[in-house]
Order: structure tokens, then sequence, then C-alpha cells
């Protein structure tokens, strides 16, 4: 008997320690980094760690003062296992967090020093709990979560409940009305000029009858925002708890995660890459809030519009060689949209770009999109979906985009833009700029304003696309000079007098087959033709000619060395105020997009060796959070 019960505690424990970090990744994450060769992280501090973007949903209570200096090294984590961070969102709540081996639970404690520990969740599985932060532990391998209920649900519940209960909210539209806009009447003019008379006109006195005005206790309204809020507060414990146990119960009894259920993450979680990356772009679309109206009133038009963006995934590898990042993207569609994007970007580049990219320049982009054929393709995968929808209103604009598609020469229409544009960055200037200032003195009440001089920082751009078209931008600035005299045309460009704060020019250029705007006061008068021997050539025009939709280029240390201090200390700007002082160059390249996919791949390059590869590593993982959460 003894022998048939030790078989399954020792099954048991050998799933337990056989489980590995990223089985503990929950199905519901959308946004995935997974550190592979997290030993590179071992002099990082955990007060470093807790300062990224992407750990903002979990530092306010993870730790304490007495964390202060020590590292992932001194935190009882096992570097033989990925360190996988997590996020997701849907209409229902909200989880972050991240999933590590141990190696040393006395340790892990040290650091994790504020977690208290509590009555399991789950059979097997030890439950440890600071506020709203959860950490659990099973064999060798932690989870540590938080859990959040959707505020606008949250909203809503606690709403129906308290009304339900013959509450009244504690708030009314009546607090909020605008006296301005309210008819104010002077108490004077309410009072009758003539005294009162009775039937034989002698005058009357009128005794006023006092009548009782208490005002609603201040501590009785006090008490009614205090119950709603306790009540809104146990009812976001409650959900909270309940999904909790949910997502706990199928991590850890039914082995329910997503690298079981998403195939591509699983075969992401392999590479030996020292970091790769997965965010499913379909499920952010399906869950965002934005779409609710649509889900409710178009319930079949949002089916159809999910199917049309179900498949589009990205994923992506972090390398860190010796003088060189290299970050690849994958970005996978599903059919429909994947046609389109793939037609949107068979554009053909035009060379005559390059010629208006300086080669001293510090950095820039061009970008190629066939906007008629991507056009055409959109036309003939959406409009099937709308035309199926039976409502008056999507009738009515089905109807419209039909006739103008009928009626419009789209032929002319996208010849205007053929496809190709460029952006330039050629570092900051220096200018004087004019301000107004207003001024009011309380003593005299004298009200005025006076224009201030002052000095700015101005970063010096040119943005610029072709056409096939010159005769239009033409039309519209002769339009525009008859207008107004800041619009001169000066043979080989036009300038905008006093268009950039107040005091600065903007020129644009309408020449081979581009039209080009630019503060840079240098090209307009003296390469409106381009730069000749002085543009861009060999590698760099190589790589921007044969680029798929999108070419970059940045030299990272010059771009970080001209920008004003003001936005270095600007928090919103800590990976690049991270690089300063440190000298590379970044390069961006697509690949031609098919139906499936499009692959893009970032190289930064620098001179000499890592001096902590771990806050490199922070840092790209970061700016990616950045990126896909700004979507």
């Amino acid at each position: 008997m003894k022998i048939k019960i030790l078989i399954p505690i020792t099954l048991l424990g050998a799933i337990s320690w056989g489980q590995k970090s990223e089985d503990v990744i929950p199905k519901d994450a959308v946004t995935v980094f997974s550190l592979n060769n997290i030993s590179i992280l071992q002099k990082v501090s955990m007060d470093e760690l807790v300062s990224y973007d992407f750990m903002t949903e979990l530092q306010s209570e993870l730790f304490d003062g007495s964390t202060q200096g020590k590292t992932l090294k001194d935190a009882g984590i096992d570097f033989n296992q990925k360190m996988n961070i997590f996020y997701g969102k849907n209409p229902e709540f909200e989880i972050s967090g991240f999933t590590f081996g141990i190696t040393d639970k006395e340790k892990l404690f040290s650091v994790f020093d504020d977690f208290d520990r509590k009555e399991s969740l789950v059979p097997g599985t030890e439950y440890y709990n600071n506020y709203f932060n959860h950490l659990m532990i099973q064999g060798n391998v932690g989870l540590l979560i938080r859990v959040d209920t959707d505020q606008d649900k949250l909203t809503e519940i606690t709403d129906s409940i308290w009304t339900s209960r013959g509450f009244e909210l504690p708030w009314t539209e009546d607090e909020y009305y605008d006296e301005e806009q309210m008819d104010t009447y002077d108490e004077e003019e309410l009072m009758d000029d003539d005294p009162a008379l009775n039937e034989d006109g002698d005058e009357v006195e009128i005794i006023e009858e006092e009548v009782d005005e208490t005002p609603v206790a201040v501590d009785e309204i006090n008490d009614l925002f205090k119950n709603y809020y306790e009540l809104r507060d146990s009812i976001e414990s409650e959900y909270s708890r309940k999904r909790l146990f949910i997502i706990t119960e199928e991590l850890f009894v039914k082995k329910v995660n997503l690298k079981a259920v998403d195939s591509r993450l699983a075969a992401q979680l392999t590479h030996t890459s020292d970091g790769i990356f997965y965010l499913d772009n379909s499920r952010n679309f399906k869950n965002t809030n934005s779409l609710f109206y649509l889900q409710a009133m178009f319930p079949d038009l949002y089916r159809d519009l999910n199917e049309l963006y179900t498949g589009n995934v990205m994923l992506g590898d972090i390398v860190l060689n010796q003088k060189s990042i290299d970050l690849k993207v994958e970005a996978y569609y599903g059919e429909g949209l994947g046609s389109i994007y793939q037609e949107l970007n068979s554009a053909k580049f035009d060379k005559n770009v390059l010629k208006y990219i300086p080669k001293n320049n510090t950095g820039f982009f061009t970008y190629a999109i066939d906007l008629k054929k991507g056009y055409e393709k959109a036309y003939e995968v959406i409009m099937p979906i709308l035309s199926e929808e039976k409502n008056a209103r999507i009738s009515a604009n089905v109807l419209t985009i039909e006739l103008l598609n009928d009626f419009v020469n789209t032929d002319e229409l996208f010849n205007t833009y053929k496809g190709s544009m460029f952006g330039t960055f050629n570092g900051i200037k220096r200018v004087k700029t004019k301000r107004i200032e207003f001024f009011y003195d309380e003593e005299t009440f004298e009200y005025g304003e006076k224009e201030i001089e002052a000095e700015e920082d101005m970063p010096i751009f040119t943005l610029g696309f072709t056409t096939g078209r010159p005769d239009i931008p033409n039309k519209i600035l002769k339009h525009m000079s008859r207008i107004t005299s800041q619009f001169k045309n000066m043979g080989d460009y036009w300038v905008y007098e006093e268009a950039i704060l107040n005091s600065v020019p903007l020129y644009m250029i309408n020449k081979n087959g581009l039209f080009i705007f630019t503060n840079d006061e240098d090209l307009a008068k003296n390469h409106s033709n381009g730069y000749g021997l002085e543009a861009i050539s060999g590698k760099q025009a190589k790589n921007a000619a044969k680029s798929g939709s999108i070419y970059g280029y940045m030299n990272l240390g010059d771009m970080i060395s001209r920008l004003p201090e003001s936005i270095l200390t600007d928090h919103r700007f800590d990976v690049l105020a991270s690089m300063k002082g440190k000298k590379g160059e970044v390069e961006v390249i697509s690949s031609k997009t098919t139906s499936q996919k499009t692959t893009y791949n970032l190289t930064y390059t620098f001179d000499g060796a890592f001096d902590n590869a771990g806050k490199y590593l922070l840092d790209l993982v970061n700016t990616a959070y950045l990126v896909s959460t700004t979507r």
C-alpha cells in the first residue's frame, strides 16, 4: 500500500521539477518577452530592473528599501532557466508579471521580503501575497503576477449592484450644472413694487413664513461615497481573487498555458537567441475596449473583421554580439490582411529620393508603398464584408464608396503620390524665435500682450515624396500666395515665411518628380536639384534601394549628442538617455512582403565591447514594450 501511495507522489514531484518557467505563462498574455541567457542580468540591480516601463504594473508594491544594492544574483534565481515577462489585457481584466526558475528559496525571500505566505489556492503550489502582487511557487518555478479587473467593467458592476439595492449613486447630474448657463434672477426683480391690497383697497401686511431649509448633512454625503467605494473595493478584490484562482488552476493543475495553446510561441521559445518576444496583434484587436460599440451594434461585421485580423502576430529574436545587437522581427498576417499588405508593399523604389539625402546626415528613412494596388486589393477584400451588413448607415457608406470608385479617376488620384517617401534628420540648430507673452497688472487692471524674442533648439529636417502630378502642388502654392504674402515663389523653391515658431521659414521644392518640405536653408538655396556627389552612395544607397517597404539609418551617438538636454532629462526618453556617450549606428531593413509575413532586421553596431550586456538587453526589451503598447 505504501508503495502505491509513493508512486503518484513521486510522479507529481518529477512533473513539478521537470516544469520550466515558460510553462507557467498565462494563456491570456498577449505580449511576452523571454530572456534566454539571463546570466547576463546578474549585475543588474533590482532597483534598475523595476525602473523599466515593462515593470510598472508590478513595481509599486513589489520591493522596499531592503533590496537596495541587491541584484538578481542575490535573489536565488535559476540562471539556467528563462525569465519570461508577460502582459495581457481584455475587456474583463488585466494581467502582468514574470516567470522564473528558482535555485534557493531562502535567498529569494531575502529579496521578496514583503510577501506573506497564505493558504494555497490549488494543491501542490505555495502561495505568497503582497497587496496586489501574488507569488506562486511549484517545484523550482515561480510565477509573480498581478491581476486587475478592468476599471470600466468594475464601475458597471458596482453601479448595477448599488442601484439594485435601492440606493442612488453618490453623485447626480445636478452637481455638475454650469452656473453661467443657468437663468439667474435678481431677488429684487422678483418682488412686486406695489404693496398687496385687500378687496377694500387697504394695504395688507404680508407675514413671511419661515421655511426650514436644513441642508443634507455633509457627513451623510461622505458616508454615501465611503460606502459606495467600499462596495467597489470589495467587488474588485473578489473578482481579482476569482480570476487569480482560475489562472492558477489552469497553469498548475490543468497545465493550460500560452506555450501549450499557441504553437508559434512554443516554436519561438526554442530559439537559442539571447531573448525573444511575442506580440499577438489579433487578440489586441479583439480585446480593445474601443471596439465595444462595433461589437454591440454590428456583431456580424465585428466577427468578419476579427476573422480578417486573425493570425496577425509579431515574433522576434534579440542577439547580443561582441560589437553589435541584432533584432529580427517577423510580422505574420492572416490570408486576407496579408494579401492587402503584399500589394501595398509592392511599390518600386524611386532612386531620385537618394539625391536629396546628404552623406553627412545624422539619420534618414525611406518608405515605398503602392497606394493604388493596396486600395484595389482592400476594396476587393473589405467591400464584400461591408456589403453584407444589413444596416442603413453602413449601406449608405458602401454606396458612397462604390460611386466614388466608379466616378473618380483613381489612376490620376494615386499618381499624385506615387509611393516613395523619405525623411532626413540633420541635427539641431539654435534659432531666434518670437512668441507672444500675456501680462496683467493687478493694481492698474491693465491687460495686454507683447512680443518676446527668444532662442529655441529646432531639429533640421527634410520630408519629401514622389509625385507624377507636379502641377497639383504648384496650383496649391500659387493659390496660397494669392491669399497671403508669406508664400513666395523664389524660382527654384517656394518659401513660407515665419512658418515655424513664428519666425523660421519653411521651404518647398517641386522638382525631379519630388515634392519636398524642409527647414534646411542650405538645401533649398544651394541643392534644390539634389546634392550630387555629396549625396549618399555605396552600401547605404544600395541597402535603401533594395530594401522592402522600409529602410532606416541613424548615427545614434551623433543623434543623441545633438539632442537638447531637456529631452534627455525627460523620463519618457530614459532609453535614449541611457545610451548617451555610446557611439554606434542603427540600420533597419525590411524584406519584400508576402501574403504571409514581412521580416524586419534591425542592427545596432558600435565600437568596443559591452559595458553591461544585461542593461543593453533590458533597454531593447523596454523599447519593444513601449512600441507594442502604443500601437
